[in-house]
């Protein structure tokens, strides 16, 4: 379960687990997160790409740009977040 820390913060954010649980992805394997400038990032299971069409699903029905940052570690392969500009 996600502590508080990870949970959605604002009506975008809870459209957005909304809208990906729709398109199959269950709120327990989403975090969001805060960094040092203020900025939201939504994460999935650990580090997981979540589909394109996905992602354009969920700008289509909220008001907000999903940009993926993406990074391969050699341990672990390519992993990604995602930065919730809204």
């Amino acid at each position: 379960m996600n502590n508080k820390d990870t949970l959605p913060s604002c009506p975008n954010e809870h459209k957005i687990v909304l809208l990906l649980g729709m398109r199959g992805i269950t709120r327990d394997r989403l975090d969001f997160s805060t960094n040092a400038d203020n900025e939201r990032y939504l994460s999935f299971g650990h580090w997981l790409p979540i589909r394109a069409e996905d992602i354009s699903y969920v700008q289509e029905y909220c008001d907000v740009k999903i940009d993926e940052i993406s990074w391969h570690d050699d341990d672990c392969g390519w992993q990604c977040y995602y930065r919730i500009d809204s």
